[in-house]
């Protein structure tokens, strides 16, 4: 008569399996989550990064005349920025001066800096004193 005890539910060894592949699973499944919500920080920061940098080429030539100039400085978020513009050379007078404006914005995590470069028009002629 065979042994009826043999055949019922799981041995100790399959239960053990079942719980190594489940912790396996987990670990696996949470290393995926950790590498997502750091880059979703690091993605948070470029974001303001790129509003600071927008926010910075707003103000280039709106609050003061547009002349070579090389500034920087913090926000109170951390965020470090640097503004640089310079005049191009034209052939001849003209009445408009074109300059070259390029923002730089290093977020606080120190990510990838994000960088916006333009070019701008001046009718300001006193910009001329400086470039005769």
């Amino acid at each position: 008569m065979p042994n009826k005890r043999n055949n019922a539910g799981f041995g100790m060894i399959e239960v053990v399996a079942a719980f190594l592949l489940l912790s396996l699973s987990l670990g696996v499944l949470l290393a995926g989550l950790t590498v997502g919500l750091r880059n979703s920080g690091r993605a948070s920061g470029a974001g303001l990064a790129l509003l600071y940098a927008q926010s910075l080429l707003a103000e280039t030539g709106v609050t003061g005349p547009l002349r070579d100039d090389l500034s920087s400085g913090r926000t109170t978020g951390g965020f470090i920025w640097r503004r640089e513009i310079n005049r191009l050379p034209e052939a001849g007078r003209s009445p408009v001066a074109i300059f070259t404006v390029s923002i730089s914005v290093t977020p606080p995590d120190n990510g990838a800096p994000v960088r916006i470069v333009t070019r701008r028009l001046s009718d300001n002629l006193s910009t001329d004193e400086d470039h005769p």
